[in-house]
């Protein structure tokens, strides 16, 4: 990649981070006082309300997955290693930098998992 499509990638990547920080930020805060959950003569209600935050829990992990994804490419982008895969060191595909810019491993490094 040219210097000009390093500066978009890294423009990319920096308003990623900044949206998902906004969203973890956002989920982490402190439910409103009185907003806890209640049983009181509907039961359903506060399974509903268990539910959503357990499910908010699954989707924080997810964008913190996430974040790390995103913050390990910018450093890539620092060391000039960026769209080298971190495990074998090969280059990564340039369709597949193009679709998630915050790809660090290859398709065949990324199929063996982390």
């Amino acid at each position: 990649m040219d210097a000009p499509e390093l500066a978009e990638v890294e423009r990319l990547l920096r308003e990623r981070q900044e949206a998902l920080t906004t969203r973890i930020t956002g989920m982490a805060a402190a439910p409103e006082r009185g907003s806890g959950i209640g049983f009181g003569k509907r039961i359903g209600d506060g399974t509903t309300e268990a539910v959503r935050r357990l499910t908010e829990v699954g989707v924080g992990g997810s964008l913190e997955l996430s974040q790390a994804r995103v913050a390990r490419a910018l450093e890539k982008l620092d060391e000039g290693t960026y769209g080298l895969c971190d495990r074998c060191g090969e280059p990564i595909a340039e369709a597949r930098l193009k679709a998630a810019p915050e790809s660090v491993l290859c398709i065949a490094c990324a199929r063996l998992g982390r």
